[in-house]
């Protein structure tokens, strides 16, 4: 058995085109959380999720978008330094005050009702957004060990965009990187596939048109610096 993993799609919707377009043949996709936030397409996004019945866990854009957006920009990104002047935090809530303008109250119900992980394929499995049992947490490759694992033999999670697969023994442990907006330094969208019977994760990314995304971001009151961040593939500060 074969599922695919996608992470932090963040609305947007070219980039999860893309990514569906060149993903092999799976029995289910796996979504570690954030379907909203940033980008500019949160409607089509969710609609994409429901017609391809993509099992999403909730991130913590989704979470305090539709239950808290006055939250938004409070521990949800990391800060730049000594740059007062540039805080992605303030991008954060810029983006989300935005999308949570947009949603409808069906939408925002959805995103408020997803669960916070997942255990699933007979326990082989746990996703979660952040880190095991904290749903902001951050982990990072130099944060990955055995001591992170429960009952599960792969242990899948999200929300630092960075595509990242290690094997510790009979275990595994993927972050698929972000569909919607990579921080890794590549600006191509990123997936991961995995195969239970081994188990192995491969890593897979894919272009997709990021001039459209930024066109469209121009069209809207959504910050310029969304655009950059795609372009660049990780956190930018404009000039």
């Amino acid at each position: 058995m074969k599922f695919g993993l996608i992470s932090d799609v963040h609305g947007n919707q070219p980039a999860l085109e893309a990514v569906l377009t060149d993903m092999p043949s799976v029995d289910r996709i796996y979504h570690c959380g954030d379907a909203v936030g940033y980008n500019p397409f949160p409607h089509r996004v969710l609609e994409t999720f429901a017609n391809e019945e993509i099992i999403s866990i909730q991130g913590n854009h989704d979470r305090k978008i539709s239950t808290d957006v006055n939250s938004m920009g409070t521990a949800t990104e990391p800060d730049s330094g000594d740059d007062a002047e540039f805080q992605p935090s303030e991008l954060a809530r810029a983006t989300g005050v935005w999308t949570h303008e947009q949603l409808t109250a069906e939408e925002m119900e959805y995103l408020a009702g997803l669960p916070a992980e997942l255990t699933v394929e007979n326990g082989t499995v746990k996703v979660v957004h952040g880190r095991p049992e904290d749903q902001d947490g951050r982990l990072y490759p130099e944060d990955y060990g055995l001591y992170l694992f429960g009952d599960e033999s792969i242990l899948v999670h999200g929300h630092t965009h960075v595509q990242h697969a290690e094997q510790f023994d009979d275990r595994l442990l993927v972050n698929p990187g972000s569909v919607g907006q990579p921080r890794d330094g590549d600006p191509r969208a990123a997936y991961a596939v995995i195969d239970l019977e081994t188990p192995t994760a491969t890593l897979h990314r894919v272009p997709y048109p990021i001039e459209s995304v930024v066109r469209k971001i121009q069209q809207t009151s959504l910050p310029d610096t969304v655009g950059l961040w795609l372009e660049h593939g990780e956190i930018v500060a404009p000039e």
